[in-house]
């Protein structure tokens, strides 16, 4: 039987919510039929660009039959009163990272769509890169053997170009920078290679940033099984994206570019993970797939709509990320290691 793509609908119509309609126009799985803005201008681009129809007022869009799932992407502090009041609707939500900008936030958006009985997903989709999906496997079969440590970096410029008329550049709004913004990235996918976190220690500093916010951090966290990850955080230096998995048989690690980031389709050269073994045995060296993160969890969330399953990456499960980012701003404060769990739901 042929997949119905869910009919699906775009609102906050800034620089991501294109990125996210372009990524699933190449899927097939998701129809934009409307779109929301309180811009008028923004809708009509939109509009333009992507052949959905304008909603001219929230309202509209709320009752709008034809509805059955958003792409959000209004700023975090926004996303609790959106998801709220789509759950409420009955409309499915994909809301990109982070779930909200604090865990009081989360925790009831957590429990609107757990009341409403619709799906959530957020976009936390550096876990879907080829080369995470990798790791992941060989971690599973045993290729490099037990592991003890992780280690992970990202790293852009977008602190240097803060200015106060961005929602980025307030420390409430946006609370602890860099690490909401890109650390939870890796969190979320080392998370996902090696299960629960149990214990966290962080230092958040503002060095460079053009705004009072933390631009530069360290994190360690201790997972249940006992392995060390590292995070590393950089919001005012140019771009760098790499992360390091050690085993008892092996190295693996990988590095991407921007480009490899947003398309790796369109890239001058594929990303490679590859696994050091010297002297244990023969360095190998993978060739991913160009691979397509954002049309992947888009995709997913479509089939998790129409075959009644939970998303990869529902709201518990964004909350738990977003939990350690706040541990990790604790712990910075108090100078000691925190227990996660006085943070969790």
């Amino acid at each position: 039987m042929a997949f119905e793509p869910v009919r699906t609908a775009s609102m906050g119509l800034g620089r991501w919510a294109n990125v996210l309609a372009d990524a699933a126009l190449r899927g097939g799985r998701i129809r934009l039929v409307s779109c929301f803005s309180r811009t008028a201008e923004k809708r009509r681009e939109f509009s333009r660009r992507y052949g959905a129809r304008e909603a001219g007022t929230f309202e509209e869009f709320l009752e709008d039959p034809e509805i059955e799932a958003v792409i959000l992407t209004t700023p975090n502090h926004n996303h609790m009163e959106n998801i709220e009041a789509l759950a409420a609707a009955g409309k499915h939500v994909y809301c990109e990272k982070p779930i909200a900008h604090s865990l009081e936030h989360a925790r009831k958006i957590v429990q609107a769509v757990e009341r409403a009985g619709v799906k959530l997903a957020i976009g936390h989709s550096a876990r879907r890169l080829a080369p995470s999906r990798k790791l992941k496997e060989l971690i599973e079969a045993g290729e490099i053997g037990k592991v003890s440590m992780c280690e992970s970096n990202f790293c852009t410029e977008r602190g240097l170009e803060l200015n106060p008329a961005m929602w980025r550049a307030s420390g409430e709004l946006n609370p602890t920078g860099v690490v909401i913004q890109l650390s939870i990235h890796h969190v979320d996918t080392l998370r996902y290679l090696n299960g629960p976190v149990r214990t966290v220690i962080g230092c958040l500093k503002r060095m460079h940033a053009t705004a009072d916010v933390e631009d530069t951090s360290m994190i360690v966290m201790e997972h249940a099984n006992g392995v060390l990850s590292y995070v590393g955080g950089g919001w005012a230096c140019p771009w760098a994206f790499h992360m390091n998995v050690h085993g008892t048989k092996g190295v693996a690690h990988f590095r991407i570019t921007g480009q490899q980031w947003r398309d790796p389709s369109k890239a001058p050269e594929p990303i490679r993970l590859r696994v050091d073994r010297d002297p244990l045995g023969k360095d190998t060296v993978h060739d991913m797939p160009e691979g397509d993160m954002f049309r992947d969890a888009l995709e997913d969330f479509a089939a998790c709509v129409r075959e009644d399953r939970a998303p990869e990456v529902d709201g518990r499960a964004a909350y738990e990320a977003l939990a350690v980012v706040y541990a990790a701003a604790e712990s910075s404060r108090a100078g000691k290691a925190v227990e996660l769990k006085e943070f969790m739901l």
